[in-house]
């Protein structure tokens, strides 16, 4: 039973993926034999994928061992249901010839939109109803003649344990049973440790006014509070710690002017560090950053988000050591300038497909004379199945960026499986390429304004190194 999955190709609610011929234990088999029955996919997007990872197009660049072209055969989908509220033109998707799949007795009410024809999936007009907390079931039988294949006797009840002798349905439920057990109940599920729900905690707010003041409210305020500084300047010598769930919010006009030894930060992200700044300004001495991760031992991820803020005057704008990992960061409606560096999350070179940050988010800011590493997001190694990281720079500015960039390009995300880059302004920018997108990823730029500062790029194909 499939409900509201939006996953795709290697995430698709089922992925039916592509052999490499001959392969070895540690690589792909052929998928051969597999049975596909009675399930029932309800709001899935384009819930079958078949021929996942077909790469016969990258054969240029991938040694003849890494091609996935042996297709699934000898495989049988049978008897499943699929339900959409809102129509889906691409119920199958098809990466690969569907020579070796046998679809038989499948149905769809897909609200009335066409999708490509296939033998074996039909679309019929029913609806489902409510038979607990996102549990549905179709509201009146199905006719049909449902497939018996080899060893369908044994599919011989549904997913409450009811049988299907007398009544057979397609999916993986007959009809409400009398009692409807709690499938759903979070309790019954995870590792003992785990809370499955999460408790709220009130939120401790603590206003500071002058720097002690600051100093001493990163120390004791609670995980999760709240430090709100006066208006005026607070001027730093030494990092402040971020070691748990902290806000730093302006309630005037705010400036930390931090005066630290060269290649320290003003914000030194540990782990568990999570960080929110609304509203700063944040100005350094031309050698310091205004943040960065540990060197080493950085034992587990943190997180950082910046919103409404000047960043001025630094070496880095954040520097993310090897081995570091932040799951989110977010830079929004803020203007970073005169800094040597920008925002570096590029370490992990030993191309293992290891990378620095799950999500990147670069959203309605400003970045004027940044001499390199504007962004440098990187993600190397050959690793098909990888999903990340994830870059979006939306509806920002670049203007004199990138004039010490050594490769030439603007927006370095090398490697990163989804990048959006869309309605940005990039204004003289001494550049050749604003950025290269991984055309056969998800990398797609819209919309984008470009003068004086080069191109961007769409390379097809990356040749990388191989893992294993």
């Amino acid at each position: 039973y499939f409900i509201n999955l939006k996953g795709k190709q290697f995430r698709s609610p089922l992925a039916v993926m592509n052999g490499i011929p001959k392969s070895p234990l540690n690589r792909y088999l052929q998928v051969t034999d597999a049975v596909v029955a009675y399930n029932t996919y309800i709001n899935c997007e384009s819930p079958w994928h078949f021929g996942v990872g077909s790469n016969v197009s990258e054969k240029d660049v991938l040694p003849l061992s890494e091609i996935r072209s042996d297709r699934p055969d000898r495989c049988i989908v049978a008897n499943n249901l699929i339900y959409n509220e809102k129509g889906d033109a691409n119920p199958i998707m098809a990466h690969d010839s569907l020579d070796g799949i046998t679809f038989a007795s499948n149905v769809i009410s897909n609200n009335g939109v066409g999708f490509k024809a296939q033998k074996g999936l039909d679309a019929k007009t029913f609806t489902l109803k409510n038979v607990s907390d996102n549990i549905l079931a179709p509201s009146e039988k199905i006719e049909g003649d449902w497939y018996q294949g080899f060893d369908f006797e044994t599919i011989n009840t549904d997913i409450f344990g009811q049988s299907r002798a007398k009544n057979n349905q397609p999916g993986a439920i007959v009809k409400t049973p009398a009692k409807v057990p709690a499938l759903l109940d979070r309790s019954k599920y995870g590792a003992t440790w785990f809370e499955s729900e999460t408790v709220t905690a009130e939120i401790t707010e603590q206003k500071v006014s002058n720097t002690k003041e600051l100093t001493e409210a990163i120390s004791t305020i609670p995980d999760g509070g709240n430090i709100l500084l006066a208006g005026g300047e607070y001027t730093l010598e030494a990092s402040l710690v971020i070691s748990k769930n902290i806000g730093i919010h302006s309630l005037g006009d705010a400036t930390i002017q931090y005066n630290g030894p060269s290649e320290t930060a003003l914000f030194q992200m540990i782990p568990k560090g999570d960080l929110t700044l609304q509203g700063l300004t944040l100005k350094g001495n031309g050698s310091n950053y205004a943040f960065a991760t540990l060197k080493q031992n950085m034992s587990s991820h943190y997180n950082l988000e910046v919103s409404d803020c000047n960043i001025s005057d630094f070496n880095y704008v954040l520097k993310a050591y090897k081995e570091s990992m932040a799951q989110t960061i977010w830079f929004v409606k803020t203007e970073i300038s005169d800094c040597t560096n920008g925002i570096e999350l590029s370490q992990e070179t030993n191309d293992k497909g290891d990378y620095n940050v799950e999500f990147l988010n670069i959203v309605k800011c400003t970045f004027t004379n940044v001499k390199q590493n504007v962004i440098d997001y990187y993600r190397g190694g050959y690793d098909e199945s990888t999903i990340g990281g994830n870059l979006t720079v939306k509806g920002s500015t670049f203007i004199n960026c990138g004039a010490n960039e050594e490769n030439g390009i603007l927006l370095n995300h090398r490697g990163i499986i989804n990048v959006e880059i869309a309605g940005n302004t990039f204004n003289n920018n001494a550049v050749k390429r604003v950025s290269v997108l991984w055309g056969a990823k998800n990398n797609h730029e819209s919309g984008n304004t470009i003068t004086n500062s080069g191109v961007i790029e769409v390379q097809q194909n990356l040749e990388l190194k191989m893992m294993y």
